[in-house]
Formats: C-alpha cells, structure tokens, sequence
C-alpha cells in the first residue's frame, strides 16, 4: 500500500497571530487520517513512529520515502514548516500543503498553494470536516495517477535531480543507530489504550494512558515539566471514570465516586470554568451529572453540582451544536425538573423538550450529510473510528429525542442505533442513558 506521512503539530496549540486555540488532533483524526485512508494510503503521522517527536532518523526516512506527504502549517509551527522545506528539496511531487484559513506564510513563496480550512476555535464543524475531507480525499487520489511537481525548489531549479540512496555497506550499517522499541511509542501505547477501551478492559486503558500522560510531562532536555496533550488529559479522564463506574457493579458507589473525583481533578488541568473546548465541557458535565445522582453526598452538593453539568451542557452545546450534547442537556434539565416543583419544574420540562426539537433539527441534517453522495461510498470506505462513533452517536441522540418526544419511531431507531455502535462500550452508554431517560420521565409524569 502506498505511504502517506503527515507533518503537523500535535494536541492542541495557541495560534500566536490570532490568540485562538486550534486542536490539530481533531483536524488529523476527523479530517487528514480519514481522508487519506479512504484514498488508499497508508496514513501515519510523526507521533505514531516517534517517542516523543524527536526529528530523527525515522523522520527523515518518512519525508524521503512517503509516496505522499500531507503538511498542515496551522498556527505557523516552526517544526512543519522545517520538515515541509526537508521534503520539497527532496522530493518533486506528491506534496499537499494545507493550514486553517487564518494562517499567514511568513515566507514570500507564491509557487506553494496552501489549502485552507476553518476552526471554530478548538474545534472543527461538522459541514467544514466534510468538506475537507472530501476534497483532501479526491486530491490525494488524483496525485496517484497524475503527480505534478510541487515543490517550489524543483519549479525554479528545473534541471536539478531529484536525489537517490545509495546501498549502505554492512560495515555502515552495523554503526547505525539501533531502532527504537516500537511498543513505546505514543501511537502503539495509545492504540493498546482504545483498543482496551473499546473491549470495555478499562483498568488497562487506564494504565495505558496514564504511562502516555507521564511520558508526555517528562521534563525535557532543560529540566522542566513538559504539558501532556489534552487530548490525552481528556481520555485518561474519561477511562478513569468509567473504569471506577465498572468497579462499582462489584464495588458500590463509592468506587465511582472516587472515580469522579479523579476525574474532575485531571479534567480540571484544561479549564473547563473558561474553556470554549466541547470535548472537555462534555466530560465536565458528565463527571458533575454522574456525581450528583449517587446515593452520596447531601442534597446540596447534589444540586451544585448538577448545575456545574447542565452549565457545561449548554455551552458545549452552544458551541457545536451536536446532537449528543443537546440530547445530554435535556436529560440535565429533566433531572434538575424532577428534583424541583411549581414553575421551575415546569419550565425545565419545556426547555428540556425545545432542546430536543433543535437535537430533531441538527440530527436529521447531519445524517442527511453522511448519507450524501460522496460521503456515504467513499469517507466511509475508509471509515475512521471517529466518523463510525459520530455518525453513531448522531442516530442514537435522534432516537433518544424521539422516544422523549413521544414520537412512535423512536423505540425502532434506537435500536437500528445500537445495531450500528461501533464498540461494546458505546453501546453500552447508549442503553443506561436510555434506561435513565425513561426512569426520570416516568417520575415526572406522576
């Protein structure tokens, strides 16, 4: 199979010339990896054949070897930047810029082009990854059959060679630097966590990550303490959580309790009072919602901290609008109704079903999206686990609307929902919110 490799920064990264957070994981995970796989390549990025993305060997390797490079410079890091010159001196062809729509090239090239998308802030809307996609997709293919030069230095040196390497004599080689143990690598290490997630083996996903956390804050060459990734600060989060939520089966509450608490202290590192990121306002919300409905704690701190989630939950919803984050918000509401009475109970009932409506609204249009022309046959083909869980948790927010609407479809489409959750865990999700929805609607209708 052919080789794409992908030059990028990793996690999420402060734009210096506008003052926005991007997370160029959702751009490679959602848009890139997708894209490129469902071309037919082999997609890898510098932290899924590095420890900790040291330019060495391997990279190089990569950005003379790949059949394609993907180069996204957003928030003009030095690193893509240097690597993207490495790979137009050495190769002509098959070299794709791309950078979010406000990045300016400091250098004055106008035979580079640069394809821009759009952040909205930290994160990456649902038409705009699409869009992307689809076009990185078709492009990626057309440089199979038809690749033109594209390397500035090959343009204006047209009679220059591109390079070739010679046969590396044993003597040579036996001097060479021993390869690094793949096994602990950020990739290998991450794969083993999701892969442990996804069988619902939440203790060692759990382990998993937190040896990536503590490999990423290692301090560097100058003594200090590196920041992990949030994306790796959000998943030990999470795996935590539910790790403590399984144990509690054995265990009693008191196990997830702790869990949360654990939680709420990692997720704490990424702000969530300030931030505008949906992913960590959804984990903040579920930590407080969860919390707060165990048999634990008096009712006051049960009602501050279901208002901490049904806060979240409307900003991540307003943020994203998913589905998933609206249907979550009106389960909030109908929970904090159930705890309450006279006019406040009733006018979280009315919120609670207008926010279904909207989740109706936005569910139908994206599943339209996914079943579109070009969507459906070819970014499915290479289906990522990131488009199979939206477009999962898309149907089973609609559905869960529907069946709090009193809509007759509803109980049907749940269950084609399940049918299509793309791991035990989700599914599993899926089914206790289901059961808490009907629990807290039969309440309030008494």
């Amino acid at each position: 199979m052919s080789t794409c490799f992908v030059i990028m920064g990793f996690g999420e990264k402060t734009d210096l010339a506008t003052g926005r957070k991007l997370d160029l994981d959702k751009t490679y995970k959602n848009i890139i990896k997708p894209a490129i796989t469902a071309a037919g390549y082999d997609c890898v990025r510098a932290d899924e054949v590095l420890h900790s993305g040291v330019i060495d060997v391997p990279m190089y390797d990569m950005l003379f070897g790949a059949d394609l490079v993907v180069a996204d410079l957003s928030t003009s890091n030095l690193n893509a930047v240097f690597e993207l010159g490495v790979r137009h001196a050495l190769r002509p062809r098959s070299t794709i810029v791309i950078a979010e729509q406000e990045f300016r090239n400091p250098f004055d090239v106008n035979h580079i082009v640069i394809r821009p998308y759009r952040h909205l802030g930290s994160d990456i809307g649902f038409d705009e990854t699409m869009r992307v996609r689809q076009e990185l997709q078709s492009l990626a293919e057309a440089l199979k059959v038809h690749p033109s030069i594209d390397s500035p230095v090959y343009t204006l040196l047209p009679d220059l060679e591109e390079p070739r390497r010679r046969a590396v004599p044993e003597s040579e080689a036996a001097v060479r630097p021993p390869k690094r143990d793949e096994s602990e690598t950020l990739a290998a290490l991450l794969k083993i966590a999701f892969e442990a997630r996804d069988a619902c083996d939440f203790d060692l996903a759990k382990a998993m990550l937190r040896k990536v956390y503590e490999q990423q804050i290692a301090p560097g060459p100058d003594g200090k303490p590196r920041p992990a990734w949030p994306c790796v600060i959000r998943d030990l989060a999470l795996t935590t959580f539910q790790a403590g939520d399984k144990a509690a089966l054995t265990l009693g509450p008191e196990a997830v309790e702790s869990a949360c608490d654990e939680a709420i202290a990692m997720l704490a590192r990424l702000g969530p009072d300030s931030t505008n990121d949906p992913e960590t306002l959804r984990l903040w919300s579920l930590f407080h919602g969860y919390r707060a409905q165990l048999p634990i704690g008096t009712g006051a701190e049960k009602q501050a901290g279901l208002e901490i989630a049904i806060e979240s939950a409307e900003r991540a919803f307003a943020v994203k609008r998913d589905p998933l984050d609206g249907s979550s918000l009106a389960l909030l509401l109908n929970l904090r109704a159930s705890m309450s009475s006279g006019d406040e109970r009733i006018a979280d009932r009315v919120r609670a079903e207008r926010v279904r409506r909207k989740v109706v609204e936005l569910a139908t249009e994206q599943l339209r999206a996914f079943e579109s022309e070009g969507v459906s046959r070819s970014a499915e083909a290479g289906a990522s686990g990131a488009l199979a869980a939206q477009k999962f948790w898309t149907l089973a927010s609609l559905a869960e609307s529907l069946v709090a609407l009193r809509d007759p479809s509803g109980p049907a489409l749940f269950q084609k929902a399940l049918g299509s959750a793309p791991t035990k865990w989700m599914r599993a999700v899926a089914e206790k919110r289901i059961e808490k929805l009907h629990s807290v609607l039969e309440g309030l209708d008494e």
